[in-house]
């Protein structure tokens, strides 16, 4: 009898004889990060910067920017001290400029995709003054700058001690049009003052910003403005600089003390161990701890959602911080919240909930609703699937924080319910997820609701995507599927899809390589599944 197979997911196939081979797009790495690249600057006082890891940029142009300094390669102007690495910037003459520094650069030397990138580091102060740990496209000779595509780790300009910048460059959104954000020290306090770990964590579809390990902000390709292009695929090299004057800083006054210091105690470079997001919570800032509404993509009328605190006396569960929203009064339907998208591959498996309160002092009244819901979407933000909780309604009980599950599946055209869905399943297509806090108001009616303790969880198992093939009729069936690191990756098959459960072919331990797993011939059709398992 002719052998026939199937394997499910995202594709179900029929090999009816013909050799096939089939890929699927592969699954999205979590963070799991492990050191590969390094500088600890342990070299002898005096020293030059390890020639085996950095480069110089050299000159006076200007550099795009009307900067004042002359970089060069001195140890004057870039040594090592009591083992760390100092960029230092002099008033002095040279090269025909007033003022020099150093601009160190790993290209040619080291370059990277999707990693973890952090640097320990103390910035200097004063009108004039910016440092930069930054990076650039290695296509930057190629495709020129804005299309190499540049992330910003961290930027200060010295006239702002307490302020430093995330931000990324790109064709459309470059220069003065840069998408980023800033981080604010507490209390006034300055960055010149001790060290900071400065990080990136850049993911397929994502980068995110931290100061201490406090996240600040994130950009994904939604963040781009209509018509512009995501370049952040490529490898990039790293830059550290102290420049002097510019468009942006301005230029040094009487009050700019010389000389200045970037100190910088460590650079590295961890990379994902490939393990696929499982468990955990896949929110930034969920509990709104971190820098308020931070890496929240915030809706509505502006004065109708705010930041809600213990230290005003507003109700939050645990923790310092929680979300208020309420209506518009336009006198017509309208909505507000906010939303956090969140990169993920068709076929990954979610849970959601957060927690919500109405006060009993401004009761959600009226024809007013809210609710948690999450939506996954296309590469150009097309609604494909729409997965809500129970709302909060007047009828809702007063002064009480109530649990609430995303376990309700709506229709996405016309937004009608389906019915239960104890798991969200990201459709094909889908590129991410968007987890939304919405607040309906249809007319005047009063009353607020507060959220906090929001979640979006990988449970269970995720589908793994499969490559196939088969030589000739009856013979062995070939899976081709990724794995990951430390992470058990299940065969499972069925002959028949209406059968209540997999059965378990065979279980691999994932070393982050590609396995390949044979069955023989020996029914007549079978269907295929590989999932990987959470810890």
């Amino acid at each position: 009898m002719q052998m026939k197979w199937f394997w499910s997911g995202v594709l179900r196939l029929l090999l009816t004889g013909t050799a096939l081979a089939v890929t699927l797009h592969p699954a999205r790495a979590a963070n799991a990060w492990t050191l590969v690249w390094a500088d600890e600057f342990q070299q002898a006082d005096g020293s030059v910067p390890d020639a085996t890891k950095w480069g110089y940029d050299i000159g006076g142009s200007g550099w795009g920017n009307n900067e004042l300094e002359y970089y060069t390669s001195r140890t004057n102007n870039a040594r090592i001290e009591g083992g760390q690495l100092v960029i230092e910037a002099r008033q002095e003459s040279f090269g025909g400029k007033n003022y020099t520094s150093a601009r160190l650069l790993t290209k040619g030397k080291w370059s990277g995709t999707y990693a973890r990138i952090e640097a320990r580091m103390k910035i200097p102060r004063g009108q004039g003054i910016w440092p930069a740990f930054w990076m650039l496209g290695t296509n930057i000779t190629s495709v020129n700058w804005p299309t190499c595509g540049e992330i910003d780790i961290m930027e200060n300009i010295g006239k702002e001690p307490g302020t430093v910048h995330g931000t990324i460059h790109g064709p459309g959104y470059s220069g003065g049009s840069g998408i980023g954000g800033p981080f604010n020290l507490p209390g006034n306090a300055e960055f010149a003052a001790d060290f900071h770990v400065f990080a990136i964590e850049w993911e397929t579809n994502r980068i995110r910003w931290f100061v201490d390990s406090q996240p600040f902000f994130t950009v994904t390709p939604t963040s781009l403005p209509t018509g512009t292009q995501w370049v952040f695929t490529q490898p990039q090299f790293l830059l550290l600089n102290l420049a002097v004057g510019g468009n942006w800083p301005g230029n040094p006054d009487g009050t700019t003390v010389f000389p200045q210091r970037l100190v910088v105690d460590y650079v590295r470079v961890y990379a994902t161990t490939n393990r696929l997001a499982c468990g955990g919570n896949s929110l930034t800032n969920p509990g709104f701890e971190f820098s308020g509404l931070v890496n929240w993509n915030v809706y509505g009328a502006g004065f109708n959602t705010s930041l809600a605190s213990v230290t005003n006396n507003q109700p939050v569960p645990e923790g310092s911080n929680s979300f208020k929203v309420f209506g518009q009064f336009t006198g017509n339907q309208n909505y507000s919240g906010l939303y956090e998208d969140v990169p993920c591959v068709p076929g990954q498996s979610f849970t959601a909930g957060g927690r919500a309160f109405t006060p009993a002092n401004d009761q959600i009244a009226g024809g007013n609703s809210a609710w948690i819901e999450v939506s996954f979407r296309d590469a150009a933000a097309n609604l494909l699937s729409l997965y809500r909780t129970a709302a909060i309604t007047p009828a809702t009980p007063a002064g009480v924080w109530i649990n609430l599950a995303v376990t309700n599946q709506f229709n996405p055209t016309n937004y009608s319910l389906i019915g239960p869905a104890p798991s969200l399943i990201a459709p094909v297509g889908t590129t991410f997820a968007r987890y939304q806090v919405v607040f309906q108001q249809p007319g005047n009616d009063a009353g607020a609701v507060f959220f906090d303790d929001l979640n979006l969880g990988s449970p269970g198992a995720t589908e793994i995507p499969v490559s196939a093939a088969a030589s000739n009729p009856g013979g062995n069936l070939s899976l081709a599927f990724p794995t990951f690191l430390g992470q058990t990756s299940q065969v499972r098959f069925k002959s028949d899809l209406r059968d209540a459960n997999w059965q378990v072919l065979t279980n691999v331990i994932g070393d982050g390589s590609k396995q390949i797993v044979s069955d023989a011939a020996g029914a007549a059709r079978r269907f295929y599944q590989v999932a990987c398992l959470c810890d």
